[in-house]
């Protein structure tokens, strides 16, 4: 008896210390060169600065509603993401990594979560086994470096999932806890993006309407005034606005597109996004996404083996997981077995009618499910049994090993063009993760400003400046944070004498040429995938000697400035000031979240 439990406590310490480990390196890959490395673009200086005003002049300045859905700023969720990342800039401070830091702080808490809801159906060394690759995983690592509303999904969704089979365990005592846990996030996460917005309430009441769980009377009252709590900054938002944004969101029910293509057509079309987005979270191989999906399309030859292995994969997953939910008769493992059933069948089917109506399906989309990628691959992984004896184990463990060193490769390519963006032009084939083939990171956006601020302070004259669409809102953001005086972006119609001028561009680009009527070029200085033009006007361009008339107010401070605030709410009269006011405009800024 006394050598069975010394094994067990063995079993058990060998066990801690490999997850232990496993994080260590998945926390490492999350955090190595956060701050300099951080992706911070269009969205981020959005979500910045409508964020910074409650950080600055008080807590009231946070709005009412949140994210927006489908591009434009009318259709907004819940707040919750803003509210959580004013959070992280009271503990971290209000700089992009600060914005930034709670979305890390997530990725980081999802590894060991994500451990505990592989421990509920699968044996130790699987469990370990899918930890590892979640922790590697180059879809997952890069996804948790910047700020970005989808980006705290996986940790959302795996604790909401987590909580409920909690919450119906058999074995548990506090199920109620359990379910008001589960309740809390799903308030949360309804409120981050419309995916799981749609996906996880109905994954979750299918699950409670087949296993009828019974709880205390005030767990569920809990329940009602937590939605009630969460989500009373939009119903208080709705009251005020005569029901604005719930007619934004019929609307947008009522008034999607629909495709051109065959229901087969779309339907294949899902399956492959399906099969290859999980193919890429859980091998780090993308032939899906970006311009490769543009230049190639599904029929190209060179994608074609990955496209099968990706379909057979996931077919066979699913094959393994019908028969072990239709052969398993422990209720805790089938409770694990119907959730990740119905988490595929839902997000499938939503999928596929957003496909159908003729939106696109952007990598993004898959966060909400790359854990039950994952997951699905622990199906195959468990039937090789590695624990009957030595050969399986080895067998196994090279399997393990393989996939690691597959995603390992992807994460050490981005971080070493990273590591080079500063100095040299790095650039992608295709887009991957991100939305654009450029690595430009917030130490090159330092550099930059660093240049900017050096011919500033020669002649004390504002700065202006034009860049590409996704990058002239940050120049600003820096700009104004250092105090660095800037009026407006460059207009074709109007030079000024007393002024530094600045075009920021990529080298392959032609920019310049349009702008060399009326400038001369007196410096040129490369950052990497950026390089930066000072000009200084030709005198026969002059049009004025110095800016007198107040600069425009910018797209992103117009649209922050006309979001509902609990400040405007109480103390409609006041208005209620931006420290980035003078921010100089910019055109087409807003990317959908």
């Amino acid at each position: 008896m006394f050598h069975s439990i010394l094994q067990k406590s063995l079993a058990h310490k060998r066990e801690l210390a490999v997850v232990i480990l496993i994080i260590a390196v998945g926390i490492f890959l999350r955090a190595y060169h956060f701050s300099d490395w951080l992706h911070f673009e269009i969205d981020q200086s959005y979500d910045t600065l409508l964020v910074s005003p409650a950080v600055e002049h008080g807590i009231s300045n946070l709005p009412l509603l949140g994210p927006t859905a489908g591009g434009g700023r009318a259709l907004r969720l819940g707040p919750a993401y803003y509210y959580l990342e004013y959070l992280s800039t009271t503990l971290f401070g209000n700089t992009p990594p600060g914005h930034a830091a709670f979305v890390l702080l997530f990725a980081i808490f999802s590894l060991p979560l994500f451990y505990l809801l592989c421990r509920k159906y699968f044996s130790r060394s699987v469990a370990l086994g899918l930890l590892a690759i979640f922790a590697v995983s180059p879809y997952l690592v890069l996804y948790s470096r910047f700020s970005w509303s989808p980006n705290v999904l996986p940790f959302l969704v795996i604790l909401s999932f987590y909580a409920l089979l909690k919450s119906v365990s058999p074995e548990e005592a506090k199920k109620d806890f359990w379910f008001v846990v589960t309740s809390a996030t799903i308030a949360i996460i309804t409120q981050i993006h419309f995916n799981a917005f749609f996906i996880v309430p109905p994954v979750v009441l299918v699950f409670l309407i087949i296993k009828r769980p019974v709880f205390k009377w005030q767990t569920w009252l809990a329940t009602v005034g937590i939605f009630l709590a969460l989500y009373s900054p939009v119903i208080i938002s709705d009251i005020k606005n005569n029901g604005q944004n719930l007619h934004y969101f019929t609307e947008k029910l009522a008034g999607g597109t629909t495709s051109h293509s065959s229901f087969s057509q779309k339907l294949i079309q899902i399956i492959q996004y399906h099969a290859s987005n999980y193919f890429l979270i859980t091998t780090g191989i993308d032939h899906i996404n970006g311009n490769k999906l543009v230049d190639d399309g599904f029929q190209s030859a060179k994608t074609r083996p990955w496209r099968i292995a990706a379909i057979l994969l996931l077919l066979a997953e699913l094959i393994i997981l019908g028969n072990n939910f239709f052969r398993e008769k422990d209720r805790a493992r089938k409770d694990f077995l119907l959730l990740i059933s119905l988490w595929f069948a839902v997000s499938f089917f939503y999928l596929f009618s957003v496909a159908k109506s003729g939106l696109n399906i952007y990598p993004r989309f898959f966060l909400l499910m790359a854990p039950l990628a994952i997951i699905l691959l622990g199906f195959i992984l468990e039937k090789i049994k590695p624990e009957k004896n030595a050969r399986r184990q080895v067998f196994f463990l090279v399997l393990i090993l393989g996939l690691l060193f597959s995603n390992l490769s992807v994460v050490k390519t981005y971080f070493s063009q990273l590591s080079q963006a500063q100095t040299e032009p790095v650039s992608v084939q295709t887009e991957d993760v991100f939305p654009n083939t450029a690595r430009v990171t917030l130490a090159q956006q330092y550099a930059i400003v660093d240049f900017m601020e050096s011919k500033s302070k020669l002649n004390h004259y504002p700065i202006y400046l034009r860049a590409k669409h996704e990058y002239e809102p940050i120049f600003w953001y820096h700009l104004e944070k250092r105090g660095i005086p800037f009026e407006e972006a460059i207009k074709d119609d109007v030079t000024y004498q007393e002024g530094n001028y600045f075009l920021i561009t990529f080298p392959a680009k032609k920019e310049l040429e349009s702008f060399l009527p009326r400038f001369t070029v007196a410096e040129k200085k490369d950052f990497g995938a950026l390089v930066v033009y000072y000009l200084t006007p030709k005198p026969a361009s002059i049009t004025a000697i110095k800016q007198t008339a107040l600069p425009e107010i910018p797209i992103q401070i117009s649209q922050i400035n006309q979001l509902l605030t609990w400040k405007k709410l109480f103390l409609p009269a006041e208005t209620t000031a931006t420290s980035v006011e003078n921010i100089s405009p910019t055109d087409n800024l807003d990317a959908s979240e």
